[in-house]
């Protein structure tokens, strides 16, 4: 992929509890020899799995054919719990054990990846709003800070009006999401 699609998952992504990057990276790609997929665990509010993502994907794939995951690397702090979850769940009711191979630290959520390549891919958020949700139609270089580091983004109809130099992303990796998108954990 050399330039963005229309619709996208952005997430900012770093070391995540206790453990770097790299060894990340290396677990999730160990997890979708063994499993035929990937559980891309994250948490906070941005990007609920059932009433965001899923729907958002499901609505781009239509029209675009596949929804990605584009990944800005940071220098991520993120160090929660150290909590492994055991089961997921696509709808909120039925719950079922995580798949053989597929170990998930420290997170609430996951989206549903194949395999995650290198990219090289520069995203100006001005040209993005955000898809779904409370924040629809905000542009994406607004929503993208602070504590909010992931969104359901899509492109603007006008890019957004800025006094500032453009909020450019560097992604260095995307992944094709799988149905179901995204999954509740626990």
């Amino acid at each position: 992929m050399e330039n963005p699609p229309e619709a996208f998952i952005f997430m900012k992504v770093g070391n995540h509890a206790s453990e770097n990057f790299g060894a990340i990276l290396e677990r999730k790609n160990r997890e979708r020899e063994q499993a035929g997929r990937i559980f891309w665990g994250y948490g906070g509010t941005a990007c609920h799995p059932l009433i965001q993502v899923q729907p958002f994907a499901r609505h781009y794939v239509k029209e675009q054919g596949c929804i990605y995951l584009l990944m800005e690397p940071i220098d991520s702090k993120a160090d929660p719990d150290i909590d492994l979850a055991r089961e997921y769940s696509d709808d909120g009711v039925t719950w079922q054990s995580l798949p053989d191979g597929i170990s998930v630290i420290g997170s609430r959520y996951a989206l549903v990846l194949g395999e995650i390549d290198p990219a090289n891919i520069e995203i100006n958020l001005e040209k993005y709003v955000v898809g779904i949700g409370h924040s629809r139609g905000k542009a994406a270089s607004e929503y993208i800070q602070g504590r909010i580091d992931k969104g359901c983004l899509t492109a603007a109809c006008a890019p957004s009006i800025s006094v500032g130099p453009p909020l450019k992303k560097i992604i260095k990796f995307s992944a094709k999401l799988l149905e179901p998108f995204a999954v509740l954990l626990r």
